[in-house]
């Protein structure tokens, strides 16, 4: 070997990787128009951006390792070669070999990347898909580690991808010192090119987050049903006019049919992806309107912030969604202009089945984001009351009994009171007006008209949560003359 002066040492051609690393890292940025690390989702997008910048660097790696510089950027900076087992400068097919042996680890990822593109947007439980995409993320983080790692203590200093193609990476000298302009031009319009078949890739309508996507995020405090903002802060949720309006996730907005109200109506809590971030939230609707209160990672100060958003029920061309507007600090009651609202896509409504939910958000970059949702339906609103008739007619509603400690005992609700109206809306009986009451809006107040001892009186009350459909059936089966207890 008369062109060297011994085995190039890790901490030379860790220095080289990390320069190597900075240009294409600046490749990239060109070829995507801004930060290749903002394409965090799983998408068309993605997938290409991957595909490029892989040819890319094999184009890098393998044309300066073969031509006379001998190595990349990196390496002449710290003045270290390639060279064949001989001593002599490899070609073009042995620093392809190179280049994708080293790449071992990579394409383990890569595996991962597709196996979190195609899961199924019905798949309810999406555990095994994490279980692969994690057991393909750390096996290609051992081979890259170990591979690169040996380097340090192999007796040629050779690492794994150096064995595969017998290379050796040397400190080199009487190396010319100018630069091959025929490699730049090659990199120049590989790049441009790239770029252009880049640009070309349609802007993908939604997609399934990657298992980076899914990681939680640590929530000091969930959000519970029976949490409630305070009372400065609970919104007005008024009949939505009928309407369309349009979204730039599902397009034109219609409202939706009143034969789907109970799909959604009463009380669910929600756990879903945002980004990195996992959220718990509690959504309670009722008809096409609803609120939700949202638990979020305060990322990255740490901790946790609330938010309450109104949530519409429309149909779409992708069928039946929940659309999140106006979220609002719950602690201060302020508008937050930096949460993304959510919307929820409901894959599935079957008769007598709960539906299936998807979280749809959008991202800075403009990216739509897909994710599941893990709901669990906890029931409908209860102000804690017994009512009966209290005529022959059965049309006076009548107080039986105030549960202690319960919402209505708080809000001064008496046995003996006579329930005239709910929400401004006249009840005639009392199967009408636990009705409304049940399909009262969580977080909100429902008002209540009474008569106690011949003087009307409103008074409001905050419900809580929740009677259960199992209990809602006991009560349907219980005789006519038990007491109802919404």
């Amino acid at each position: 070997m008369t062109r060297t002066t011994g085995y190039a040492g890790i901490d030379k051609r860790f220095v080289a990787s990390l320069i190597d690393g900075i240009i294409l890292n600046i490749v990239g940025f060109i070829i995507v128009g801004r930060s290749p690390a903002e394409l965090t989702t799983p998408d068309i997008k993605l997938g290409m951006y991957l595909i490029l910048i892989t040819i890319i660097s094999w184009v890098y790696y393998a044309v300066l390792e073969s031509c006379s510089m001998q190595g990349t950027f990196g390496k002449r900076v710290v003045g270290i070669i390639v060279t064949n087992i001989q001593g002599n400068k490899i070609s073009f097919g042995k620093a392809t070999g190179r280049y994708f042996a080293k790449s071992i680890g990579f394409l383990f990822w890569i595996g991962a990347f597709f196996v979190a593109a195609m899961i199924p947007s019905t798949a309810q439980d999406t555990s095994l898909y994490g279980y692969l995409i994690l057991a393909l993320f750390i096996i290609g983080l051992l081979v890259a580690i170990i591979g690169y790692s040996m380097a340090a203590y192999t007796q040629e200093k050779q690492a794994l991808h150096d064995i595969i193609a017998r290379c050796y990476v040397v400190n080199g000298r009487g190396q010319s010192s100018s630069i091959s302009w025929k490699p730049i031009v090659v990199m120049a319009i590989a790049v441009l090119v790239s770029k252009g078949i880049f640009l070309l890739v349609p802007e993908p309508q939604n997609s399934a987050p990657t298992s980076a996507d899914t990681s939680t995020g640590s929530v000091q405090e969930s959000v519970k049903p029976t949490d409630s903002p305070p009372p400065t802060s609970t919104p007005e949720v008024t009949p939505t006019p009928e309407t369309s309006t349009v979204s730039s996730i599902f397009g034109e907005l219609t409202p939706a049919s009143s034969g789907t109200y109970p799909s959604t109506n009463g009380v669910w809590e929600l756990e879903f992806a945002a980004g990195v971030n996992q959220h718990q939230a509690v959504l309670s609707m009722s008809g096409d309107s609803g609120i939700m209160v949202v638990n979020a990672p305060n990322n990255p100060q740490g901790g946790s912030y609330k938010i309450w958003q109104t949530m519409r029920l429309r149909q779409s061309s992708k069928g039946l969604v929940i659309v999140g507007e106006n979220p609002t600090d719950v602690d201060t009651n302020k508008p937050n202009d930096t949460y993304v609202t959510d919307n929820i896509l409901i894959r599935v409504v079957e008769a007598n089945k709960p539906p299936t939910f998807r979280n749809i958000s959008v991202n800075s970059d403009n990216s739509i984001v897909e994710s599941p949702v893990l709901a669990n339906f906890k029931g409908y609103p209860i102000i804690g009351i017994k009512m009966e008739s209290s005529s022959s007619q059965k049309t006076d509603v009548l107080i039986k009994e105030v549960n202690k400690d319960s919402p209505a005992a708080k809000a001064d609700l008496r046995a003996g009171d006579i329930i005239r109206s709910v929400n401004g809306t006249t009840v005639s009986n009392v199967s009408d007006a636990q009705s409304k009451i049940r399909y009262s809006l969580l977080f909100s107040t429902i008002n209540l008209e009474i008569n106690r001892g011949g003087e009307n009186l409103s008074i409001e009350v905050s419900p809580e949560c929740c009677v259960t459909q199992e209990q809602l059936n006991q009560e349907q089966s219980a005789s006519p003359a038990s007491p109802a207890s919404p």
